[in-house]
């Protein structure tokens, strides 16, 4: 790609870097500038390397990561790297990569002496104070990163400890991978929990045959060993581990019904993936299965309220979104809630309930109509936020939802044929697509007869923290 100085002038003079530069040296720094096209997967910079050039990202998205583990995505046009190597003239402490196809404008620091004499301590004096700037919001990321490490630390901390309390228990994870191997590994590392790690189906068959296991773990391609281990009651919860994609999950699920429980992990992310095994773990071994809190930070304020009509809907959604933008939470992030919220209300009212003999109370009656709920019916809304998580979730006295709604009903949506299940019933199958689309984790906790919860949670830190929505389910 070759661009005329003019045209890179244009463009970059957007950029913050840029902002406080004169049109005349804005066109100087163009011309020193040249375009650099990286492929998806190849490294622009390695850790160690020397460097001496500002990066600036013209298209694409690219990861930094330290020692593997990254740290920060860069996907907006004008986001530089590179400048801690020009200023200490050390060797690259970071590693970048491009996770698509990415362009780059490069400008050599070496080429900041060609600038014309009249110009130089300008210049110089302008990019001693964009640095500045620079640096003071890499500072700025770096101690809100620190904070949110040691929340992070903090919920790891109290869900080792329940885990610690509920006396333990007898886990096998069934993982190739080697490096998907070691967040279960740190997640129950320090607790009383037996842990076994079998490579391979062989292996894992090796361990059954001598020991029986409260939880196995065992990630998509060997899913058809969990139906083995459920067969042979040698387990008590079996546990699916995939990944993201919700329609590859419920392609999965479609063809492996017998799966009562999965967790969703995102394999480049090792402490959100800790966190949900820590979570998911401490309240089938400590059976203590229910509440919105389990996903927060410990002590957080849970506000509660009764559902007892059809017509409540909008004052409760009114107060909990007045209660949350009190807490600062931004508006494109509450209108996600609102919806899903709205969505939730209306299942816990119309489709949840159900007779003495399992048979739907309401789910015929239009959305339109009023519906009064007896005690005995009643469900529960809950929300709360600690800072880096926002929880909204709907509790119902009934553990009616069945796991093959939610998967053929997505199924039906995610395929465009949304209302084609429901025959004469009320709803149109777009509830649960709604909910999972609009919040960041959805988590359907389940114990037949008994209680249905569903759990959505909203990244609030200031970034989306997964690529894409995703769901858990524990039926019990």
């Amino acid at each position: 790609m070759r661009l005329h100085p003019a045209e890179i002038a244009k463009e970059i003079k957007s950029y913050t870097f840029f902002r406080s530069f004169r049109d005349d040296l804005i066109l100087q720094a163009s011309a020193m500038i040249t375009i650099q096209s990286v492929n998806a997967g190849e490294y622009v910079l390695q850790e160690g390397s020397k460097n001496t050039s500002l990066f600036f990202l013209k298209s694409g998205k690219a990861e930094v990561s330290l020692m593997s583990e990254v740290i920060i995505s860069l996907d907006t046009p004008g986001e530089v790297f590179g400048e801690m190597s020009v200023i200490t003239k050390k060797p690259v402490s970071t590693a970048v990569r491009a996770v698509t196809d990415c362009v780059f404008f490069v400008l050599n620091s070496e080429d900041f002496a060609h600038v014309h004499p009249k110009d130089k301590d300008r210049f110089e004096a302008l990019l001693y104070n964009i640095y500045c700037q620079i640096l003071t919001d890499r500072l700025t990321k770096t101690n809100e990163k620190a904070r949110l490490f040691e929340i992070l630390n903090r919920e790891l901390y109290e869900a080792q400890n329940a885990l610690q309390a509920g006396g333990g228990g007898k886990v096998l994870l069934v993982e190739p991978d080697k490096k998907q191997q070691m967040p279960v590994r740190m997640a129950l590392g320090g607790t009383s929990v037996q842990l076994d790690i079998a490579g391979t189906i062989e292996e894992a068959q090796e361990f059954i045959k001598t020991e029986t296991y409260d939880i196995v773990l065992c990630e998509e391609n060997c899913v058809d060993f969990l139906n083995e281990v459920r067969q042979q009651n040698k387990v008590q919860y079996p546990i699916l581990l995939t990944g993201q994609d919700v329609q590859g999950n419920l392609e999965i699920l479609r063809n492996h019904r017998f799966v009562e429980n999965i967790i969703s992990r995102d394999t480049e992310d090792r402490n959100t993936t800790i966190r949900y095994i820590l979570q998911a773990l401490g309240k089938l071994l400590g059976k203590d299965f229910f509440g919105v809190e389990k996903y927060l930070s410990w002590g957080v304020d849970v506000k509660s309220r009764l559902v007892t009509h059809s017509g409540q809907r909008e004052d409760l959604r009114e107060e909990m979104c007045a209660y949350f933008k009190k807490v600062g939470i931004r508006s494109s992030i509450l209108d996600r809630v609102n919806t899903v919220a709205e969505e939730m209300l209306m299942n816990a009212i119309y489709d949840a309930p159900v007779d003495s003999e399992g048979r739907s109370v309401f789910n015929h009656v239009s959305r339109k109509e009023e519906v009064k709920l007896e005690t005995h019916q009643q469900s529960q809304l809950s929300y709360a936020c600690d800072g880096v998580l926002l929880a909204v979730s709907v509790k119902d006295p009934f553990g009616a939802l069945d796991r093959s709604v939610i998967v053929d009903y997505l199924l039906t949506c995610y395929n465009g044929a949304a209302g084609s299940l429901n025959g004469a019933k009320g709803g149109a199958g777009r509830g649960l697509h709604q909910i999972i689309e609009n919040s960041d984790l959805t988590i359907f906790n389940v114990k037949k007869g008994v209680r249905t919860e569903v759990i959505c949670l909203f990244n609030v830190d200031g970034q989306k923290k997964v690529a894409q929505p995703s769901f858990h389910y524990f039926f019990i």
